[in-house]
């Protein structure tokens, strides 16, 4: 399917962004996927982040749509921290798991994974994941191919608990 041929809209999420603190934009493909793309400044406030994020889910979720989360969000997925397993925690409520395991974001003498793609690998399992490396940042483009996912909805119905 030829870029011509991809139906989308813009999902308005507008009223969620706090400068500083959280941005996300996010597109509904009409493939029964939606994408949405997130931001966090460092020295944002994390729990804003994390509670924006929940609410933006809780808002779109549905069984039968596949999600992919794309973005950076300042949390380095190669060091474990609170910040780090309170995102992970939250996102496992939707099936989302983090598809990138290579470095995004490199300096002098660091590299750290802040910029991420989470899918739900049960229904997207076939897919490929891989750096670009435009040279005009210091964090690298992420391009992941969806090689195939599974559209019907799961035999069983799940309840999420907690909200």
């Amino acid at each position: 399917m030829g870029k011509e041929s991809l139906r989308c809209e813009r999902i308005d999420l507008k009223k969620f962004c706090k400068d500083k603190n959280f941005g996300v934009c996010a597109i509904k493909i009409y493939l029964s996927t939606k994408s949405a793309c997130t931001y966090r400044a460092p020295s944002g406030n994390f729990d804003l982040f994390i509670t924006k994020l929940d609410t933006i889910l809780r808002k779109l979720y549905t069984v039968t749509t596949e999600y992919i989360i794309c973005g950076d969000r300042s949390i380095d997925n190669l060091v474990d921290s609170d910040g780090k397993s309170q995102l992970e925690a939250r996102l496992k409520n939707y099936n989302l798991t983090s598809a990138v395991n290579f470095p995004t974001h490199t300096q002098k003498n660091s590299a750290t994974v802040i910029d991420n793609i989470f899918i739900d690998i049960i229904k997207m399992g076939n897919y490929s994941i891989c750096p670009i490396i435009n040279g005009l940042s210091d964090h690298d483009v992420q391009s992941i191919t969806l090689h195939s996912f599974n559209l019907r909805p799961p035999t069983k119905k799940c309840m999420l608990l907690g909200r």
